[in-house]
């Protein structure tokens, strides 16, 4: 199957879904946070460790079913006598279910063009199918 990549997720977050089996992620990377724009709930996708130019066939990572997403928007001000900066920044909040583990076959396009989300050809890995 063809997935959307959210790349470069923490050691940390990655056993927090396979031990809870269900994550509610905040992604603020710019390659994740695209990712994350045209997938709708139900949809799978597929995360992984490693960043998204290190990804290569072999790659491991977990597949996962998007329960719900988020677009929100965080306002930070600081501000003294002399100056006032405000500044906004967009995330995206996904509710993640897994599904199971996955490894890369071969990337189906590149995450070299600004915009676009890394999509990968995954094989689901079963425990009886481990190499």
């Amino acid at each position: 199957m063809i997935y959307a990549a959210l790349t470069g997720i923490t050691r940390r977050v990655m056993k927090d879904l396979l031990s809870s089996r269900v994550r509610t992620l905040e992604l603020r990377s710019p390659n994740n946070f695209v990712a994350m724009l045209n997938i709708q709930p139900g949809e799978r996708i597929f995360l992984t460790e490693t960043s998204a130019p290190d990804v290569t066939t072999g790659t491991s990572g977990l597949i996962a079913r998007v329960n719900g997403t988020q677009i929100i928007t965080h306002r930070t001000v600081q501000s003294t006598d002399d100056y006032y900066e405000e500044r906004e920044s967009q995330a995206a909040r996904v509710q993640l279910q897994l599904v199971g583990i996955g490894r890369v076959r071969s990337a189906a396009s590149s995450s070299s063009e600004a915009g676009l989300p890394l999509r990968l050809e995954v094989d689901e890995v079963r425990y009886c199918d481990a190499r």
